[in-house]
C-alpha cells in the first residue's frame, strides 16, 4: 500500500504495519553488528533521536520476524532474510528460532518512588518482572499465530535446572497460570503504591533482583513434543525515561546477574547527562555499549552509512506513487554543469583581478598569474576550481616569514606539486563562498549531512521529495532536481533545524548562540586568504585540563551551565564529540564538530578535521550573548 503523504516523514518506529516495516527496513545495520551482539550479555545501544535505536529493537520482535519469514522470496526482503539467517534468528526451514520480548520504559516506572529504600526498588523489580512474563506470553502467541493468549494452553511449560533458583515467580503454573499471576502481580505492585499515599494494605513482597531474566532463559515453551523458539531476547527501549538511580541499578544488577541470553537495551545519550562529556565508559564480557552514530565514523563506516542512507531512501522511495519508481540518487543531480557556473562569474571577475594584480609585478610569481588569468578568462567548473587552488597557494607563498633567496619565477610544475586534496576541498568550498557555485547537493553529500543519523536523513529526504513532488504536479522540465535547487531546499531544511532548537531543547536558546557563535567562528579560519586550515574549520576543541574545570566546576554557575549545554548539544547531534590525542605541543582533548547539517547553514565544508582551539570564557560569553557576529546566510534569513 502507496503512502499518500510524503513517505520521508514515516518513522519505522511508529505506526507502520508490520509488513511495511519489513519493505522499508534496511539490513545494512545489521552489517555493523558484532557476532557476539547475539550472545549473552547486556548490550546497550545509544544514539541521539533519530539513530534507529527503536528500529532496531523492532526488527527482532515475533510479529516482524513472522513477516521476514512470509516475505523471504520478495527480492527486496532477500538482503534482510539472509542477515536473519545468519545470526540464526531465522532458519530456512523452521521459520523464527528467536523470541524477542520487547518493554519500553517509558511506561510507569518513572512513576515509582525514587528508590529512597531497598523496598522502593523491589517494587521497581516486581514491576518490571511481572511485565516481561506478560509481554513474553503474548509475544509467544503473536509467533505462532494464535489470535490472544487464551490459545496458548496448548503449550506445555517446562523449565531447565537453573529455574531452581526463582523464588518470586511461580514455576509450578500453566501458561494460563502465569497470565494470571502476571496480571494480578502487576496490579498488586499498583495497590502497593497506593498504599504509600493512603491507607489500601501491602499486598505484594518487593522483588530482590530481577528475576524475569532467569525466567526467560530458563524457561521452555513446547508444542507437540518440539521446543519452540529456543532462543531469547530481552529488548527493553527508551532506558533513558528511567530515573537516574532506576536506570543505574537496572544496568548494574543485569550485568551483575551474568545473563546467557543477550539483553538489548537502548536509550538516548541525553541519559548520559554530563558524564557524556567524560572520556570512556565501563565495557567488560557481560557489558558492552554500542554507539550507533560511531558506527560509521570510521572511513569504512562513512562510506556504509551512504550505502545504509541510499538503500532506506531507494525503499522509501518504493513506498508512493507520485514520483516515477526508481532510485533516489537518479532524481537529485550529482554533478555540475558548465551552465550551472557560466553565468556566476559575471561582475565578480573584476574582484579576482584585482587580487591577482597584486602578485603581477613579482617576478617569482609571472607564470602562476598568468595560469591564473589564463583560468580566469577559461572560466569552467575544473578552471574556476583551478583558479582558487592557484590563489590559495599565491596567498600562501606570499605569507611565508622567511624571505626567499631564489630569483627565478616559480613554475607551473611548482604549482602542480603543491597542490593536494585538502587544497582542492577548500577551493570548492571558496567557489560556493566566493561565486555561490553550489556544493550541497548529490546523494553523498547528502549522507553525509545527515550526522550518521537515521531521522536527519530522512528529514533532510523529505524537501528534497516535496520539491520533486512540486515539480511533477507543474509538469515543469526534466523530472530531477538541479544543484542550485537541492542547495535551496537543504538549506532551507538545515535553517528550520536551527529555528527550531529553542522550542525543542531544555538550554536551546543557549544552545543557538553558542551553535552560531561557533559557526561564525569558523567561517572567519576557514576563509582566510592562504586556507591555512583546509578544506576549513567547522569544530572546536576543549583541552582534557579545561574540561576538568567544567566538571570540577571551577568557573562556578557559568561553567556548570556550559557543560550542561555542550553535554545537551551533544546527545541530541547538535555536535559531535570526538577525542583529540595528545602531542608534543598540546595534551588530549576533545572536539566539538558542528552537525554536517548546520555545516550547510554557515556555508563550511563537510569535512571533519580542521578545528581549532578556544578557551572556556570564550564559550561562555557566545553562550550567553553570541558572538556578535552573524552568518551570511542567517543574516539572509533574517
Amino acid at each position: 500500500m502507496a503512502y499518500q503523504a510524503n513517505p520521508f516523514l514515516e518513522r519505522l518506529s511508529e505506526r507502520t504495519s508490520d509488513e511495511e516495516f519489513v519493505r522499508l527496513f534496511s539490513p545494512k545495520i545489521l552489517e555493523r553488528l558484532e557476532d557476539d551482539t547475539f550472545e549473552g550479555g547486556v548490550h546497550i545501544f545509544r544514539s541521539p533521536p533519530g539513530g534507529g535505536k527503536t528500529t532496531l529493537l523492532r526488527a527482532f520482535t515475533p510479529t516482524a520476524l513472522r513477516a521476514f519469514w512470509n516475505a523471504r522470496h520478495v527480492q527486496e526482503i532477500a538482503e534482510s532474510y539472509q542477515r536473519l539467517v545468519a545470526h540464526r534468528v531465522l532458519d530456512r526451514e523452521r521459520g523464527p528460532q528467536l523470541l524477542g520480548v520487547f518493554l519500553s520504559c517509558a511506561s510507569g516506572y518513572a512513576d515509582l518512588p525514587r528508590g529512597a529504600d531497598a523496598s522502593d526498588f523491589g517494587l521497581f523489580r516486581a514491576l518490571f518482572d511481572c511485565r516481561v512474563v506478560l509481554r513474553s506470553l503474548r509475544s509467544l502467541a503473536r509467533l505462532l499465530r494464535m489470535p490472544s493468549t487464551e490459545e496458548l494452553d496448548a503449550v506445555r511449560v517446562e523449565y531447565d535446572d537453573s529455574s531452581e533458583d526463582l523464588q518470586s515467580i511461580p514455576r509450578s503454573l500453566s501458561i494460563s497460570g502465569l497470565l494470571d499471576w502476571a496480571e494480578n502481580h502487576e496490579r498488586s505492585v499498583y495497590t502497593a503504591l497506593d498504599s504509600m499515599i493512603g491507607p489500601a494494605p501491602v499486598t505484594i513482597v518487593p522483588h530482590v533482583r530481577f528475576e524475569s531474566v532467569l525466567w526467560l532463559q530458563s524457561v521452555r515453551f513446547v508444542v507437540d513434543g518440539d521446543q519452540v523458539a529456543p532462543r531469547r531476547m530481552l529488548l527493553v527501549d527508551d532506558l533513558h525515561k528511567l530515573q537516574r538511580k532506576q536506570r543505574s541499578m537496572f544496568i548494574q544488577e543485569l550485568t551483575e546477574a551474568r545473563p546467557q541470553m543477550p539483553l538489548w537495551l537502548s536509550e538516548r545519550t541525553i541519559a548520559l547527562g554530563t558524564d557524556l562529556l567524560s572520556q570512556g565508559t565501563r565495557e567488560g564480557r557481560e557489558l558492552r555499549h554500542y554507539e550507533l552514530d560511531a558506527l560509521w565514523s570510521s572511513a569504512k563506516g562513512q562510506h556504509q552509512f551512504a550505502g545504509f542512507g541510499q538503500n532506506i531512501l531507494d525503499r522509501r522511495l518504493q513506498a508512493q506513487n507520485e514520483v516515477p519508481p526508481g532510485t533516489f540518487s537518479q532524481y537529485i543531480r550529482n554533478v555540475l554543469l558548465e551552465d550551472d557556473v557560466r553565468n556566476l562569474i559575471g561582475e565578480r571577475g573584476d574582484c579576482f583581478r584585482d587580487e591577482i594584480a597584486k602578485y603581477r609585478k613579482k617576478p617569482r610569481y609571472v607564470e602562476w598569474v598568468a595560469q591564473a588569468e589564463h583560468l580566469l578568462a577559461a572560466a569552467t567548473v575544473a578552471d574556476l576550481r583551478s583558479l582558487f587552488t592557484t590563489c590559495i597557494l599565491l596567498a600562501r607563498d606570499e605569507s611565508k616569514r622567511q624571505l626567499s633567496l631564489e630569483l627565478e619565477p616559480l613554475s607551473i610544475d611548482e604549482l602542480d606539486q603543491r597542490d593536494s586534496s585538502q587544497i582542492q576541498g577548500a577551493s570548492d568550498i571558496f567557489l560556493h563562498e566566493r561565486l555561490q557555485v553550489p556544493h550541497y547537493f548529490g546523494i553523498e553529500r547528502l549522507c553525509v549531512m545527515a550526522t550518521s543519523n537515521v531521522d536527519e536523513l530522512l528529514s533532510l529526504a523529505a524537501f528534497l521529495y516535496e520539491g520533486l513532488r512540486s515539480k511533477q504536479i507543474l509538469r515543469r522540465d526534466e523530472l530531477y532536481l538541479s544543484p542550485a535547487e537541492q542547495e535551496n531546499l537543504l538549506t532551507k531544511a538545515a535553517r528550520r533545524k536551527r529555528d527550531f532548537i529553542p522550542k525543542n531543547h531544555t538550554e536551546g536558546a543557549r544552545a543557538q548562540r553558542l551553535l552560531d557563535s561557533i559557526g561564525s567562528y569558523c567561517r572567519e579560519r576557514t576563509f582566510l586568504p592562504n586556507a591555512p586550515y583546509a578544506p576549513g574549520v567547522t569544530g572546536i576543541r576543549l583541552s582534557q585540563t579545561q574540561l576538568s574545570d567544567l566538571h570540577a566546576d571551577r568557573l562556578k554557575g557559568e561553567g556548570r551551565l556550559l557543560e550542561k549545554v555542550l553535554a545537551e548539544c551533544v546527545a541530541e547531534n547538535l555536535l559531535t564529540a570526538r577525542e583529540s590525542s595528545a602531542s608534543t605541543s598540546r595534551e588530549s582533548g576533545t572536539v566539538f564538530y558542528l552537525n554536517r547539517t548546520f555545516c550547510a547553514l554557515y556555508g563550511l565544508p563537510l569535512q571533519m578535521g580542521g578545528w581549532q582551539d578556544v578557551s572556556l570564557n570564550k564559550l561562555i560569553t557566545w553562550m550567553q550573548r553570541g558572538s556578535g557576529r552573524k552568518s551570511k546566510i542567517l543574516l539572509e534569513a533574517d
